[in-house]
């Protein structure tokens, strides 16, 4: 065999592991043929460097059957020979171990813990030479008496075993029936398994008593109960039933927890641990009553108590406290306390630091003592504006019984002997500063109304306007405060007319006005952020102007006739001159015919109409429109036949109208109406009717 093909022996040898032939009680050891091997070479050591062989031979099958049955791990190796006797290398050396005889067991463990009345269940290692297991049960160490139980598998049932400790051992019966050495001595105790606790509920202390249960257990003749309160020591309880009455003597958390106890007097496991609160009781509030600045509390005691909390606050929330303070008595009295709405609350305490909820907050109004004489405060008398580093001189009246006073400059609070008080260093910007008398047994007098000091100069925020004689521009600038800003320069300007430079006197800024031919303008303001439009209306005198019309009257039941009237109208300085005055006199004749059988007869009237008209004058370039409505009355002298009759007609006048200038005054067209009707002893006549007149108004005075 050539050198390719010894290492193919090698690489092929041992394929297969070694078995165990359990009843002939020999080890049949294998591997994996070679092809082109002649015979094979064996070799078991008790070491893995077979120094110490034991076993060293020829065989021509790739299998070798060992008589030995060996008692400790031997190891093995084997490699092939060719037609040549040439030999291969040795393969890896495999192991030869065969297990004990002896039982290995596996569960349960030793001393362990097994519920009462419940199966119990042994468990060994499996092992090819065990045929049968016998094991022996005794709640002796020696094992006398014992009770045996055999097993062909090697897990084995003991079935229910009373509670107490018992020991166990095994021995193994091997292939060819032998019975082998007893595995070590082992032992479990059956006790009562663990109860669940069922849950207590918190109580209060001085309840009468809290009931502690559980559940029952089998082999329970009575119970055993572990207790401790706020981790303190435990103490055990007995009881001869499933629940034990128990009575808290302090507050805390109490801990438990119970087992069952058997008729050997041996407890089971112990259940889940179990906590329940004991808390003390919330006081119970007797009332309140209060005195000016104090206030007095009182509550009901409460078991197990050492001291109380009281806490006092502005509001319901108490996230803002007023006073507090702890007493050993059910009473309090809070002092200084401010007057007006409060709210009051006490809490219970013992001396390991236990505590009870507060009690629902309670309002009380706090008496207020008689408050001082208001402070007058004379400087400033107003909000002022001051230029940045002067100084402001603050000034107050005295007040009786004060014991000093109370300055408060933007929220911040200093106290003061007396008046006056000179703030200095004031940063540019608003200061609102306000100022209280404060005396004995805390009275206190109102703070005076807020003064703002504007240290630099304001915003602006609003600027007034007027026109004095001469067409002079004359604005104020003020802030949102109504104070006058002074030190500026405001920007002017106007959309028609022309504006002159701006200057400055007492914090009044002037300027020469230029306005267009109508008189009217828009004023433009800018200082810095503040920009506002103005409209601008040159001031002007009353106009008084006389008005001379002609034309015609249609009279609705008479024929047409001619008028003449006669105006006067005044128009005040106000709205540009626009609206008007005006008084009118007329005078028209109206006639009439009426048939009576053969005999015809005639009414004639003469009527003299006079109005007061209030009109709107509205110039358009060269022309004027203008139109009114007002009161009228009419005088008529009536004449039918030979009768004459004189009567009053209440009437109401419209007129409408339009005028070009021409000359020195205005020539009109206008159309009237009179609306009347005169009911008299001798006839019925209508003094409705519409004139249209020509006519023309002078101007007599306001140019």
């Amino acid at each position: 065999m050539g050198r390719d093909a010894r290492c193919l022996v090698v690489g092929l040898v041992l394929a297969w592991a070694p078995l165990a032939l359990a009843q002939s009680a020999r080890l049949v050891l294998r591997w994996k043929d070679v092809a082109g091997a002649k015979g094979y070479e064996l070799q078991i050591a008790k070491d893995p460097s077979f120094v110490e062989v034991v076993l060293q031979t020829r065989v021509p099958t790739p299998a070798y059957k060992w008589e030995q049955l060996p008692s400790v791990t031997h190891w093995w190796r084997v490699r092939s020979f060719d037609a040549e006797s040439r030999a291969s290398e040795w393969s890896q050396p495999r192991t030869v171990s065969l297990e004990s005889t002896v039982p290995v067991p596996r569960s349960p463990a030793d001393d362990a813990l097994l519920p009462c009345a419940q199966a119990v269940e042994l468990a060994f290692e499996p092992s090819p030479l065990v045929k049968e297991f016998l094991v022996e049960v005794s709640q002796s160490k020696d094992f006398v008496p014992a009770r045996q139980v055999s097993s062909r598998t090697p897990n084995v049932s003991l079935g229910v075993v009373s509670a107490g400790v018992w020991y166990w051992r095994a021995k193994a019966i091997d292939m060819r029936d032998r019975t082998g050495e007893s595995s070590q001595a082992r032992r479990f105790t059956i006790r009562p398994a663990a109860p669940k606790a069922r849950p207590a509920a918190d109580v209060v202390l001085g309840a009468p008593s809290v009931t502690l249960s559980w559940s029952e257990v089998a082999c329970a003749t009575s119970w055993v109960l572990e207790a401790s309160s706020d981790s303190k020591d435990k103490v055990s309880l007995t009881a001869p039933g499933p629940s034990l009455v128990f009575k808290p003597n302090a507050a805390g958390e109490y801990r438990w927890r119970v087992a069952a106890i058997d008729e050997r007097g041996t407890p089971g496991e112990w259940s889940q641990e179990s906590v329940f609160r004991v808390r003390l009781a919330t006081p119970t509030p007797r009332g309140e009553s209060s005195t000016p600045l104090k206030l007095d509390l009182a509550w009901s005691p409460v078991v197990g108590a050492s001291q109380y909390r009281v806490e006092i606050a502005a509001e319901r929330d108490f996230k803002q406290l007023l006073t507090s303070g702890v007493v050993t008595a059910s009473q309090f009295r809070a002092t200084d306390v401010t007057p007006g709405q409060v709210f009051w609350r006490v809490q219970a305490r013992d001396d390991k630091g236990h505590s009870s909820a507060f009690t629902e907050p309670r309002a009380v109004d706090v008496v207020a003592p008689e408050p001082l004489e208001a402070v007058v405060l004379s400087a400033p008398a107003a909000d002022v504006v001051v230029k940045p580093g002067e100084p402001v001189e603050l000034v107050w009246g005295a007040v009786d019984k004060a014991v000093f006073y109370e300055l408060e400059v933007d929220e911040r609070v200093t106290q003061v002997p007396s008046a006056p008080k000179t703030l200095t260093e004031l940063a540019e910007g608003a200061h609102v500063v306000r100022v209280r008398a404060k005396g004995n047994a805390s009275r206190v007098s109102p703070w005076t109304e807020p003064r703002e000091i504007f240290v630099g100069t304001p915003p602006v925020s609003r600027a007034l306007v007027t026109i004095e004689r001469a067409d002079e521009l004359r604005v104020v600038l003020k802030d949102g405060k109504g104070r006058v800003v002074r030190g500026l320069l405001p920007k002017l300007a106007v959309e028609k007319g022309a504006v002159g430079p701006v200057v400055e006197k007492d914090g009044v800024y002037t300027a020469a006005w230029t306005p267009p031919a109508d008189g009217e303008d828009v004023l433009r303001i800018e200082e810095r952020d503040f920009v506002t439009e103005l409209e601008l209306a040159r001031p002007l005198p009353a106009m008084v102007s006389v008005a001379a019309r002609a034309g015609g009257l249609f009279n609705f039941s008479s024929v047409a006739s001619p008028t003449i009237t006669f105006g006067l109208t005044w128009r005040p300085p106000v709205l540009s001159r626009r609206l008007g005055l005006e008084a009118r006199a007329g005078v028209y004749a109206a006639s009439r015919s009426v048939d009576f059988g053969v005999e015809q007869v005639r009414a004639q009237a003469w009527v003299f109409p006079f109005s007061v008209l209030v009109g709107w004058h509205q110039p358009i370039g060269a022309y004027v429109l203008h139109g009114g409505v007002g009161p009228a009355f009419q005088l008529a002298f009536l004449t039918v036949g030979g009768a004459r009759e004189t009567r009053v007609v209440g009437d109401l006048e419209l007129a409408v109208g339009v005028g070009r200038k021409l000359g020195p005054g205005f020539l009109e067209v206008e159309v009237s109406g009179l609306f009347g009707a005169l009911d008299g002893q001798l006839a019925k006549l209508a003094t409705s009717g519409l004139g249209l007149r020509l006519g023309y108004s002078f101007e007599l005075g306001g140019r």
